[in-house]
């Protein structure tokens, strides 16, 4: 993320215009320290984590749609939870 992105984000932040959970500055906001180091060190691949919750939400990768749970399938090293 450039500079100018983050200043476009904290501006929106702090006028209220775009709602904590869709802006990206916040997405670490509560996230524990010691798995902020894992993610860093690249232990923890949070593309692959973000592939899986969107599983879980039956949503399709590439658009977001709903998709449902009836197409078990690997995204790429993910194993579905279901």
């Amino acid at each position: 993320m450039t500079t100018v992105t983050y200043n476009k984000y904290k501006t929106a932040a702090m006028l209220g215009l775009i709602p904590d959970e869709e802006n990206p500055l916040f997405l670490f906001s509560q996230t524990d320290e010691g798995l902020l180091l894992e993610i860093v060190n690249g232990r923890i691949d949070p593309i692959e984590l973000a592939k899986m919750e969107m599983h879980n939400r039956g949503l399709d990768i590439r658009t977001g749609k709903w998709i449902g749970w009836k197409n078990e399938t690997i995204i790429g090293n993910c194993i579905p939870v279901h």
